[in-house]
């Protein structure tokens, strides 16, 4: 049986506010047949990286977070086109108001890449790997 990844949502405070933090910095376009007050989503490749606002946990049957905590349990990696991509990526994703908690570096598996915080404290890295 084939299998493919469809979505990969987060859950946000404000959808609104995500999806123009991800769409300024790497240029998706907006799925806007999805688009709805709860849920907004970005086209990448056959993906739709979804940002879905606190109504969600009500609908999915979710238990919702107690707290805001600092912890990351999850994390997204974007693949750039090069080294200078990465390095370009990362200085705008600082610029939209993304925390670079890493500066671009060359990984113990030959990456080079960052890792960033976005507004809502998502981590995610910006890569380049040569396979």
């Amino acid at each position: 049986m084939a299998v493919s990844l469809s979505f990969a949502s987060l859950m946000v405070p404000d959808p609104d506010r995500s999806v123009t933090f991800y769409q300024e910095l790497f240029g998706l376009p907006e799925v806007e047949e999805l688009a709805s007050p709860h849920f907004r989503g970005l086209r990448i490749g056959p993906t739709v990286l979804g940002f879905s606002g606190p109504h969600a946990y009500e609908l999915l049957e979710l238990p919702a977070p107690a707290a805001q905590e600092e912890g990351v349990d999850t994390f997204l990696t974007f693949e750039a086109e090069d080294r200078d991509g990465v390095s370009a990526l990362t200085a705008r994703a600082a610029e939209l108001g993304g925390a670079v908690v890493k500066q671009p570096y060359d990984t113990y598996y030959g990456a080079w890449q960052s890792v960033v915080r976005d507004p809502d404290g998502h981590a995610f890295r910006i890569n380049f790997l040569p396979l």
